[in-house]
């Protein structure tokens, strides 16, 4: 039977380490023989020297110093901790993009690169970090989040691909407030004037502007469950998980154009350019006074984000054949 590891950065609260517990999660439900490695940044030096040292060759095993899970929001999915990784190709090896260059080091192994946020791995795809040549080997599988990042690895010359998305946790349980505000994202990533923004909204539209930065789940959760509209004018480099939460939330949704936002199938007119945001407050005043005629438009997109963990489940039972666990 096949061993399949998953790497996931230790401690990090993200969409990206999320989706790796919700691959071991499915991936043990399924039968299969999972594990998981919490890695720190001090690894890589370790590993690195082991490699340097020739001391990853076939059938090695390679000891690992087993972490426990520290987020709380992970507790809900099924870990096994890895103890080993056996250097053959019996063990399947799982990288998001932020440790594609990792694959240099398990090369007896059955590798398989997870492009999440894709737009995170560009630091890593310089010729110093990795030779491209090595991702484009059919030993290696690519598996993609969203059609955006299935573009660019197809660019990069990686052809054996498949889908693998995630699914929004939660999707089920939204509890009820009054809609009368807006919601904005208003993290780091953001290259917009978010407060100038805000503001405006605010004075034009005569209601509340959350700011979407540094709060708890539950804030998120409230924020966008007193909000008729949500808008990201953020990067999308994968299917953002905050988007597809506001859709949940009967949210109606802007969203710039751009990396991976199209996968949310909203109204066309509910995506802007990168140089047409003066657009949105006008389409802001236009949706706040109709809203549920816009909520309508956009159950295309609310369906879809029902619909994931189906296709998530679907996707990884393929993703077990593929590496004939």
């Amino acid at each position: 039977m096949k061993q399949i590891i998953i790497l996931i950065p230790h401690g990090v609260q993200t969409g990206g380490p999320e989706a790796l517990h919700q691959l071991s999660d499915a991936l043990l439900r399924q039968g299969h023989d999972a594990r998981v490695w919490y890695v720190l940044p001090s690894d890589l030096a370790a590993i690195d020297q082991l490699h340097r040292g020739n001391g990853l060759g076939p059938e090695t095993a390679l000891r690992l110093q087993p972490r426990p899970n520290t987020v709380a929001d992970y507790e809900k999915y099924q870990v096994r901790l890895a103890e080993q990784i056996v250097m053959n190709a019996d063990t399947c090896v799982v990288l998001a993009e932020t440790y594609v260059h990792w694959l240099r080091y398990f090369q007896p192994c059955t590798p398989m690169v997870w492009w999440l946020s894709i737009d995170n791995a560009f630091e890593y795809l310089s010729v110093q970090k990795v030779n491209l040549n090595a991702l484009r080997t059919e030993r290696v599988l690519h598996t993609y989040q969203s059609s955006y990042a299935h573009q660019v690895i197809r660019a990069l010359g990686c052809h054996r691909t498949l889908p693998l998305s995630d699914y929004t946790p939660g999707a089920d349980a939204a509890q009820q407030w009054p809609k009368t505000d807006i919601a904005i994202n208003a993290n780091h990533k953001v290259l917009y004037d978010v407060a100038a923004i805000a503001a405006r909204l605010e004075r034009e539209n005569d209601c509340r502007v959350h700011l979407i930065r540094g709060m708890s789940r539950a804030q998120v959760y409230e924020a966008l469950g007193r909000s008729r509209l949500f808008i990201d004018l953020g990067t999308f480099p994968g299917k953002d998980r905050l988007a597809r939460e506001a859709l949940t939330r009967n949210c109606c949704v802007f969203a710039l154009d751009v990396g991976a936002a199209r996968d949310y199938l909203l109204p066309a007119e509910c995506y802007f350019k990168p140089d047409q945001v003066d657009q949105v407050f006008a389409g802001a005043r236009q949706l706040m006074q109709q809203y549920e005629f816009y909520l309508d438009l956009s159950l295309p997109a609310r369906q879809a984000v029902m619909r994931e963990r189906m296709i998530f489940e679907r996707e990884v039972a393929g993703l077990a054949h593929a590496f004939g666990a």
